[in-house]
């Protein structure tokens, strides 16, 4: 028998928001995306909004390491305040038990990588961007972690690690999770919105609210 894990998603789950979004608006904030670049974006999320979630071309020309800099800084000032003291102390339930934690999300990795040293987690499956010559070129690398892509990967990562999915924990607040929840021994929703809220009392899951 492998590992138990406990599989957490971020946003709406331990972040009370969207972190990628209060990021955006950080980035916004600190002048670093202009107004031309900015409005370019928001009227292709208007043409292509199925896309809205894949869509990172507004970090397309940004330098790398200075896109993380602002990013941890971001964390430290906007992000980490949101974070769910409920949720918080589920975590350290679990780790209290053993289990490994594992952090499941569409954000960016970079942006949630303070996260995962703030709670210890030993994974993390999170966005991957592209980069050229050091700078973002604003499109995703590899898989993005979103709906069946996020059970696809976390079986990537449990085959690699020796992890026991039939007897793991997933937390996580939206409908597009089905997939995960569907295989995973203990599902558990969270926050959830009313089409959420009806398929985990139709299946028995329990709900939490962080």
């Amino acid at each position: 028998m492998g590992r138990v894990a406990a599989i957490f998603d971020v946003d709406h789950t331990l972040v009370q928001g969207a972190s990628e979004r209060l990021f955006f608006l950080y980035l916004i904030r600190h002048q670093k995306l202009d107004l031309f670049h900015t409005l370019g974006f928001l009227a292709r999320l208007s043409l292509h909004p199925r896309e809205r979630f894949r869509d990172k071309s507004y970090l397309r020309g940004l330098e790398v390491e200075e896109t993380h800099r602002l990013a941890r800084r971001c964390f430290l000032e906007i992000i980490s305040p949101r974070l769910s003291p409920a949720g918080l102390a589920c975590v350290r339930d679990h780790q209290a038990r053993g289990h490994e934690i594992v952090l499941l999300t569409g954000s960016l990795a970079f942006l949630v990588a303070p996260l995962q040293e703030q709670l210890g987690a030993k994974f993390l499956i999170a966005t991957q961007l592209d980069t050229n010559h050091n700078h973002f070129t604003g499109e995703i690398r590899g898989l993005h972690p979103r709906g069946e892509n996020k059970w696809l990967l976390l079986r990537e990562l449990s085959r690699e690690q020796g992890l026991d999915l039939a007897s793991s924990y997933a937390y996580g607040d939206h409908l597009e999770d089905m997939s995960l929840f569907r295989s995973i021994g203990h599902p558990v929703a969270v926050n959830p919105g009313w089409r959420l809220k009806s398929q985990a009392r139709r299946h028995h899951w329990p709900i939490r609210y962080f």
